[in-house]
């Protein structure tokens, strides 16, 4: 039997399998270089940056539920209750 074929697959599948591994690593936002580092993780500073960063973004988030709430409870309200709160909010 004649297997040459394997010859040409494998470096196929090397190079498709780098291709992919590169689109995934750029995807995430890991490093593309090839040095042998693996993607870098936060360090210290940098660690206290993104926990602001992510309590910011919790209490923006905080604040739009609320306003949806507010806007869910004022389309499914009555005419009159919603009058009666827009008045309530006006004084």
């Amino acid at each position: 039997m004649d297997h040459n074929w394997v010859w040409v697959a494998i470096p196929i599948t090397g190079i498709l399998a780098g291709v992919l591994t590169t689109w995934i690593r750029a995807r995430h936002g890991y490093p593309l270089d090839r040095r042998g580092r693996r993607g870098e993780w936060p360090q210290g500073g940098e660690i206290a940056d993104l926990k602001a960063a992510v309590a910011s973004r919790d209490a923006i988030i905080a604040k739009l539920e609320e306003r949806v709430r507010v806007l869910e409870r004022i389309a499914t309200d009555k005419p009159a209750s919603l009058r009666d709160e827009i008045e309530r909010l006006r004084t």
